[in-house]
């Protein structure tokens, strides 16, 4: 396995063991990013029915990071098949964002971008977690 791919592999691992660790069903796809009929994300994660498709993606440098139109458009379509919400998990030497694809802009050749600042905006495992959490736990208000 080359070093690139190696560690984008560590870069799952982390986050699939993460994501576990929190209570999260969790598993990997190792061979999204192939030339499969049927693109899949790299992590789907569940908890108590709220279902997240991940795709990874890991820089050495803070900088735009790109997602190929074909691979975008087969895992676009995994999500809407599945009713999953998409994210793109952007791994730097120093921090790990989370951006939902929906804020993903799309260039002129039909790739898929996060830019910096939405890089920046993203939310980081923690933020994600209790965003995850906030959706089926019930307020007080609710008993009432």
């Amino acid at each position: 396995m080359n070093e690139r791919k190696r560690k984008g592999t560590s870069v799952e691992h982390y986050i699939l063991s993460s994501l576990r660790d929190k209570g999260f069903a969790v598993v990997r796809a190792p061979a999204s990013g192939s030339k499969r009929k049927d693109p899949i994300p790299d992590i789907i994660a569940m908890k108590n029915g709220v279902i997240l498709l991940i795709e990874v993606k890991s820089r050495k440098e803070k900088n735009k990071v790109y997602v190929p139109r074909s691979q975008a458009e087969g895992i676009i379509n995994f999500a809407k098949k599945s009713g999953g919400e998409l994210l793109l998990a952007v791994k730097f030497p120093k921090f790990l964002k989370f951006i939902p694809f929906s804020k993903l802009r799309i260039t002129e050749s039909g790739n898929y971008v996060a830019d910096e600042e939405v890089i920046e905006e993203g939310l980081s495992l923690e933020d994600l977690v209790r965003a995850v959490e906030a959706k089926f736990s019930k307020t007080l208000d609710f008993f009432i």
